[in-house]
């Protein structure tokens, strides 16, 4: 991978809430996304609580900030892309938010950017407030 490697922007919808699914083309061919997220929030915060998943810590809230600690819960990828007998896995695996980290799914690059998660976006759609961008580009062209 170069500096040259430009990164697109994956069609995640944060307001869709998570678990999600979608299929998106890169290059020449389709690969099937799946995102959820590993999570441990509080049952009872309000719908609007938004949980920041690269600090170590929830995003600054109305009310009385969480103590500092481990972040409340990480986002999974999986991407399948074309095999020989059929689709395959290429990448099962928790996202982290590092600029200088890019992982490696076969022929995909892979970066988080942004992963904050409204409490009312686990298994549910609305908006909220979520924001999760994930960029993706070929590895080789």
């Amino acid at each position: 991978m170069n500096d040259a490697t430009r990164f697109l922007r994956l069609p995640v919808e944060p307001d869709q809430g998570l678990p999600q699914v979608f299929r998106c083309p890169v290059g020449d061919t389709a690969y099937d996304f799946a995102l959820y997220a590993n999570f441990d929030g509080g049952e009872d915060d309000p719908p609007e609580t938004l949980y920041d998943l690269t600090e170590w810590g929830r995003a600054p809230q109305p009310l009385d900030p969480a103590p500092r600690g481990e972040p409340p819960g990480h986002l999974v990828l999986r991407v399948a892309g074309p095999g020989p007998a059929g689709p395959r896995v290429l990448f099962l695996r928790k996202l982290v938010v590092e600029p200088d980290l890019v992982h490696e799914a076969g022929p995909l690059a892979i970066r988080l950017v942004e992963a904050t998660v409204a409490r009312g976006n686990l298994n549910g759609s609305g908006h909220y407030g979520s924001r999760i961008v994930i960029g993706v580009a070929l590895r080789w062209a």
